[in-house]
Parts: structure tokens; C-alpha cells; sequence
């Protein structure tokens, strides 16, 4: 059995059984905070040996390994940020509703530079290729799409965050930072999954379907982190965990599936 099919059981295993047990909370707030804490970790290592694996499996160190070892960078200081958080909150019993930004949010804010990068070399390469870029209509759309939605966002969320006299200001600016950041990362894999479907392969543009769509619930997640740890409603066994560690679970699908990409290809 291919390895994308292998995690796309375990996927599927594990998120039922974190909604479930999310729903239900057995065992009481130490047992919830353990798993809580745990299920990050997991999740984001399993991304990172995945998207290792896609990283191996270039032959050549070009733009596009490069880039896919940016990817790997990023979601590698997410792991660390989830790590370190959980000592921080296990080991440490720090109260993380009292303490914000802690040491793991800088590492998360870091992971994004080289996120970033990634997919921004990946575009440029794509783009000075000559390879077909699509219609430029399509490009207008998204553009107005992505305003509409950060109008909305900027209204509905920045704007009262930064007009909350009761929040210090580099709480404000670590609460602002994930949803814009995150806003700028699917942009690019978005319209990165769009130029690879023109080329007639399915198989080119599966791996951005999966990137795009971890970076989608990431920003999803972080939109609601920002609004309930503003307004001190976010605790250990949110729902909306969930959403993070499906995102990390399906940018590491993307990595399996560009390593069954590169393989294809290379067999011609």
C-alpha cells in the first residue's frame, strides 16, 4: 500500500477519534490537556517526515528542491513551536491564558518566513518556465475574492483587536499577525494548485490541492484563535484544534503525494 494511502487512513482514524473525544472529554481537564498538547506534536512530526521524504526525493538541487526545503523549514519551527509549547504548559504549568505571546509563538511567527519563501520560489520558477499560466481573468477574480474576504477580516476581527484599549500591543500584534500571515500563504498555493491543473496531469497539481487546503484550515483555525483568545474564551479541547491538526496531517499528503509525483516521473 502507497504511503499517502496509509496516512489518509490514519488521518481519518485520528481526526474522528480527536472530534469524538473532544465532544465527550473523559478523564477530566489533566487527561484533556495531555492529549490537547499531544496531538499538535504528533501531527506536525508526522508533516515533517512527510514533507522530509518529499525533500529526498529530488535527484537535483534545484529551485523546486529548494523550495519544497523551505516548506519543510516552516512547518519544522510549527513542530517546534507545538513542542515547546506543551512543555511550557505541561512541564512548566504555565497558565496560557494568562501568558500571551509565550516563546513557542515567535517560533510559530518564524515558521512562516521560510513557508513563504517556498512558495514563492515555486511561483516564480513556474512562471519564468514559460510554462502556461492561465487566464488572467480568473487572476482578477481571485484578487477580489482575497480583498472581499480581508475587508471582512480586517473589519469583523483587526480592527476591534486593535481598538481594545485592555490588550498590550505586542498582544496585538502576534493576534494580527497569524490570520494576515496566513492569508499570504494561501494566496500563492491557491493559485499554485490552479497553474500545475493546466498542465493535463492531475497527479502535477494533487500535492498544491493538499498544501493549499492544510494552509486553509490553519488560517480558518487562526482567524477563531485570534477572535477567542482576544476576547480569553480558548482553552484546552477547542474544536478548532481539530483544524490544525488536519492542516498539519494534509500538507504532510501533499509532501507523500510529491514524492509519488517525482517517482512517476522519473520511471518517464
Amino acid at each position: 500500500m502507497a504511503k499517502s494511502k496509509k496516512l489518509w487512513i490514519f488521518i481519518i482514524i485520528l481526526l474522528i477519534a480527536n472530534i469524538v473525544y473532544y465532544i465527550g472529554q473523559w478523564g477530566g481537564e489533566n487527561v484533556l490537556q495531555y492529549i490537547s498538547d499531544s496531538l499538535p506534536i504528533l501531527c506536525s512530526f508526522i508533516s515533517v517526515i512527510c514533507l522530509f521524504i518529499a525533500f529526498r526525493g529530488f535527484k537535483e538541487f534545484d529551485y523546486t528542491k529548494i523550495a519544497w526545503l523551505m516548506i519543510l523549514i516552516g512547518i519544522f519551527f510549527f513542530f517546534l513551536a507545538e513542542t515547546i509549547y506543551a512543555y511550557l504548559e505541561i512541564v512548566i504549568k504555565t497558565d496560557m491564558n494568562n501568558v500571551f505571546p509565550t516563546l513557542a509563538d515567535y517560533f510559530w511567527c518564524t515558521g512562516y518566513i521560510p513557508l513563504f519563501i517556498g512558495l514563492a520560489m515555486i511561483f516564480i520558477g513556474y512562471k519564468k518556465s514559460g510554462l502556461p499560466m492561465g487566464n488572467s481573468k480568473l487572476y482578477n477574480a481571485l484578487a477580489f475574492l482575497f480583498f472581499i474576504i480581508s475587508v471582512a477580516v480586517i473589519y469583523f476581527l483587526l480592527i476591534p483587536i486593535i481598538n481594545d484599549s485592555e490588550t498590550n500591543i505586542i498582544s496585538k500584534v502576534f493576534y494580527l499577525f497569524y490570520p494576515i500571515a496566513d492569508l499570504l500563504l494561501v494566496i500563492p498555493a491557491a493559485i499554485l494548485m490552479y497553474i500545475t491543473s493546466l498542465f493535463g496531469l492531475g497527479k502535477i497539481s494533487t500535492p498544491w490541492k493538499f498544501l493549499a487546503f492544510g494552509f486553509i484550515l490553519f488560517t480558518f483555525a487562526d482567524l477563531l484563535y485570534s477572535y477567542l483568545g482576544w476576547q480569553d474564551l480558548y482553552g484546552n479541547g477547542n474544536l478548532i484544534d481539530v483544524a490544525w491538526h488536519a492542516g498539519y496531517l494534509f500538507i504532510g499528503l501533499a509532501g507523500l503525494y510529491q514524492k509519488e509525483l517525482v517517482e512517476s516521473l522519473n520511471k518517464g
